[in-house]
């Protein structure tokens, strides 16, 4: 058991520096960075399902009560000492690396957000229609027709 949390806290400290570079790389708009930490994070979520099963696998072949499903039960089997010491230690370390990573992936969800509306900003900018002349044109010829180019974007969104 003690072997299985480790790894457990193993994955989620790495998850957590993949969080880190992921922030990094959306605030500097690096689309490649971000697509290599993105195929890290999947390969660390992997990791973290397998030490999950196994430590899943661990706590049922030693829990002698199967209703029993419970951490907390689980616990209350192991008897007092070093080794329940020890769980309880990685536990509690588990929860913080879970909170501090929930954290930083609402910051991350934020600023895919962020991103993803300025992005959006932008080509509505580009595509919507100007109403500014790109050429010149008679100040008398404005009077009684309208601008063919008024009613034009850079782009010409229907195509």
């Amino acid at each position: 058991m003690v072997t299985a949390l480790d790894q457990l806290i193993n994955v989620q400290q790495q998850l957590i520096n993949c969080a880190d570079n992921k922030k990094a790389a959306l605030i500097e708009r690096n689309v490649d960075s971000l697509n290599g930490v993105t195929k890290e994070e999947k390969k660390l979520v992997k990791q973290l399902e397998q030490a999950e099963q196994e430590r899943m696998a661990v706590m049922e072949s030693m829990a002698q009560d199967s209703a029993a499903a419970g951490f907390q039960s689980f616990l209350d089997q192991v008897p007092g000492g070093q080794v329940r010491q020890k769980i309880e230690s990685q536990l509690k370390t588990l929860q913080e690396l879970t909170a501090e990573l929930q954290a930083k992936n609402k910051i991350n969800d934020r600023l895919l957000k962020d991103s993803m509306s300025f992005v959006q900003h932008m080509i509505d900018q580009i595509t919507k229609s100007q109403q500014q002349q790109f050429n010149y044109q008679s100040p008398m010829g404005q009077a009684g027709q309208k601008s063919q180019t008024s009613n034009r974007g850079f782009f010409d969104t229907k195509a």
